[in-house]
């Protein structure tokens, strides 16, 4: 099926590894032109985090590793961008737009994930990255979807936001927060669908990426990572490349009678019925 997406502008969050750049990459070989940024520059460079914050220690590329290695795919570009500051976000998608001369789809990825502290920084940290990043790239590329005459808003949430997905001692910040990004891009849904713009979130369960979270998981909390791939009726965990087949399709043009939903992308991992 042809997605009819060569030309789009996409702006992509938190791109340089994992899901998001297997996302960017799906764009790229279908034609789409990529901004998307990232915390780091390089590879080696320390991960600017609170110090109270645990954080993933394998190293991943930078957003120079990362435009280098996705530029042999198409036409891209990244900046260095912490999206837990809303006026860093504001003006990264300023210029962004400014290089692509618009844009057409967002894709909002960002997360702190789960390992945060279960005190006010760890709700302060999700808070900012998980939510806020994502509700000022739809505001800033706003008047550029209307200038389009429409536009898809994807955001990227998690099954933890829809079923208890307990994670050690993590903080209970992440799938709250990430519950209320649903709501709300099921309220932009109802606002916007008017002037031809859609938004959608998709919920993907545990995915495997050797530099990602499950990665990480599999050596420093082999017990845990066991668990869940147990529990698992496919036997195994998604790959991130499943993940951004959904992402391309309820961005494109072939989904453009969809809006308001939550896909749950995880094989059946979670146990609720989706109504």
């Amino acid at each position: 099926m042809d997605l009819n997406l060569s030309g789009k502008r996409v702006l992509i969050s938190a791109a340089t590894r994992g899901v998001n750049r297997a996302i960017a990459q799906a764009f790229l070989g279908e034609g789409a032109i990529v901004s998307f940024c990232g915390r780091r520059a390089r590879r080696g460079e320390a991960n600017p985090s609170d110090k109270d914050v645990f954080a993933n220690p394998m190293e991943g590329d930078g957003v120079e590793e990362a435009q280098a290695g996705l530029a042999a795919h198409g036409k891209v570009r990244g900046w260095v961008v912490d999206v837990g500051y809303a006026d860093r976000v504001a003006a990264w998608v300023t210029a962004a737009a400014n290089w692509m001369g618009g844009i057409d789809i967002v894709v909002a990825g960002a997360s702190a994930l789960g390992g945060v502290p279960r005190n006010r920084t760890g709700w302060d940290i999700n808070y900012n990255v998980d939510l806020m990043s994502a509700v000022t790239m739809f505001d800033g590329a706003l008047p550029f979807f209307r200038k389009a005459g429409g536009g898809a808003f994807v955001a990227l949430s998690t099954i933890t936001a829809i079923e208890n997905h307990a994670f050690g001692e993590g903080g209970l910040s992440y799938g709250a927060i990430k519950a209320a990004l649903i709501n709300y891009t099921h309220q932009l849904s109802v606002d916007y669908m008017k002037e031809g713009i859609r938004a959608n979130c998709v919920c993907p369960g545990p995915v495997y990426i050797e530099d990602g979270s499950w990665g990480f998981l599999k050596d420093a909390m082999p017990d845990y990572y066991e668990a869940n791939k147990a529990r698992h009726p496919a036997g195994r965990f998604g790959k991130p490349e499943e993940i951004a087949n959904a992402v391309l399709f309820l961005a494109s043009d072939k989904a453009s009678w969809i809006t308001g939903v939550n896909l749950t992308v995880d094989g059946g991992f979670t146990r609720n019925v989706k109504y």
